[in-house]
């Protein structure tokens, strides 16, 4: 709709009707209160294409500004004076309801006819979203938008020291010596064995993705995709950085080449966010997955070891305490989206260079983390953290006999969920005489799990119910305690009913009658 006819519908809202038609003569053609069509709507259908009003026959006229020069005495003067703040020439007097209509009018068209406003960056961090599901991720954006020249795809690949492998993403291929420091450790522990977590020789990966959102879904799109890989000479990174939502099948195919030669896949957090991410964003471009490869979430490590004690698991914290690593400068993960909408809407990369920094410095903690972790498992206790969540990490990923080993190692700390799984583990090697002497140090303390594992002991294996019977009324009143007791019970009664046949002159009296006859 053109700016006349848009000032034409205004005119009718405000109940101001061209200078060769009268109120009186409107409401008699059909239209309704202060210039509606029938039925309540601001304008008839003519209206919304630009055309007559309601009651107006064709070649009628209407006061219309598409033609100023039609009329110059008439309806199309009238609106030039609109145009330049003055009053229409009714030859009347207005009233002051009517010059009240008009200022607003006025006012009301010089703002149709303004710049649109250019966002703030306010705005832009509540834009910050998945392009389908509109939903925010809720980061925190920079206090005000970066200024300066908007910076080309080919200005951003060579500041960041990368080249274009396509329309619309940006390849940057590093490698990085062995003594390259991270917190505390050299990226050339990781080019060593970090047992358990994988062997030496074993082609590993250090995958990160940064993304449009944190909350997941089909809108959510990764826009930043970094994979490390251990070579002969150092550690080479690789990261994929898409300048448009155009480019993300390019990407993806350049990223699936890359993970081809990957056996095993390192992430923080990758099993739940990052992976399943790819995957989905795969299925969207109607690419198949790459073969599977062995998948190491070092999230799950770290909280077996000190959830009890850290306030929270993030790999921030974990850098901190185990690498001694701090990161000042860095841009927060949260706040990549909100860098990336800066470059698509404004061509601002300031930002944008600090998520590419983030996301290499999240794949070199993930590098340095594994021999961490191993050395935080060769004594859990002298590191703080907890030799239960450390047994269980080894079974897991070692099997019974690395968990027994830790567990033996640390007896003298666990707790007694860790002495009781110890003695489980002895008892299921057939040490018995270290599986009891655990349980009987805890049915001291009043454990009910030890007390009843005393009680199966003395009846299965030791064939002594009497014993059984002892520790078995120890235990706290419940069904199953009453009926194991009764089981003992009658057992010693039958036990002692095969002692007394076996010694005639020992035997019970027997109720008159017995044995029944025939």
């Amino acid at each position: 709709m053109s700016l006349s006819d848009r000032l034409n519908t205004l005119r009718r809202q405000a109940g101001v009707t061209p200078e060769r038609r009268t109120a009186d003569e409107v409401v008699r053609d059909g239209a309704g209160p202060s210039g509606s069509a029938p039925g309540g709507s601001e304008a008839g259908p003519a209206d919304a294409a630009g055309g007559t009003a309601p009651g107006i026959e064709s070649g009628q006229e209407t006061g219309s500004m598409t033609d100023a020069s039609a009329d110059p005495g008439g309806a199309s003067g009238n609106e030039g004076s609109v145009r330049e703040g003055r009053a229409p020439a009714t030859g009347q007097g207005e009233s002051p309801q009517r010059a009240r209509a008009l200022a607003e009018l006025r006012e009301r068209v010089r703002r149709m006819g303004a710049a649109p406003k250019q966002p703030s960056a306010q705005d832009v961090r509540h834009s910050a979203v998945s392009p389908a599901d509109g939903k925010s991720d809720g980061a925190t954006a920079p206090t005000a938008i970066p200024h300066g020249p908007a910076v080309s795809v080919d200005e951003l690949a060579e500041r960041l020291g990368g080249s274009r492998i396509g329309e619309h993403v940006i390849l940057l291929d590093r490698e990085l010596p062995p003594g390259h420091e991270h917190g505390r450790l050299a990226l050339g522990e990781a080019l060593e064995s970090a047992w358990p977590f994988w062997e030496a020789g074993e082609r590993v990966g250090f995958i990160d993705t940064e993304t449009t959102g944190l909350a997941g879904g089909a809108g959510t799109v990764a826009f930043l995709v970094g994979l490390a890989t251990p070579t002969g000479e150092g550690l080479r990174l690789r990261q994929w950085l898409m300048t448009a939502f155009a480019g993300e099948a390019a990407m993806l195919e350049s990223v699936d080449a890359a993970l081809a030669g990957c056996e095993r896949l390192v992430s923080y957090n990758g099993k739940t966010f990052d992976l399943p991410l790819l995957r989905d964003r795969r299925r969207m471009q109607r690419r198949n997955d790459p073969a599977d490869s062995a998948h190491t979430d070092f999230l799950h490590p770290v909280r077996a070891l000190y959830g009890h004690a850290w306030p929270d698991c993030r790999l921030r914290t974990a850098e901190e305490r185990l690498l001694g690593l701090q990161r000042p400068d860095d841009l927060p993960g949260s706040d990549a989206p909100w860098a990336w909408q800066a470059y698509l809407r404004f061509g601002q990369a300031d930002l944008l260079q600090r998520v590419v920094r983030h996301n290499a410095d999240d794949i070199f903690s993930l590098a340095v983390l594994g021999p961490a972790l191993a050395g935080v498992l060769a004594d859990p206790p002298a590191q703080l953290a907890s030799p239960e969540g450390a047994a269980r990490l080894l079974h897991r990923l070692r099997g019974p006999v690395e968990a027994r080993r830790l567990l033996q190692q640390c007896e003298q700390r666990l707790n007694p969920a860790g002495r009781l799984w110890l003695a489980r583990e002895w008892r299921r090697a057939g040490v018995w005489e270290r599986a009891v002497a655990l349980w009987q140090s805890l049915a001291e303390q009043g454990h009910p799990e030890a007390i009843e594992a005393l009680a199966k002991y003395h009846e299965h294996q030791r064939r002594d119910p009497a014993t059984a019977l002892e520790w078995a009324r120890r235990l706290p009143d419940s069904a199953a305690a009453r009926a194991r007791c009764a089981r003992l019970v009658q057992r010693l009664g039958r036990d002692a009913g095969l002692l007394a046949d076996a010694s005639p002159d020992s035997a019970p009296d027997r109720p008159e009658g017995w044995p029944p006859t025939g």
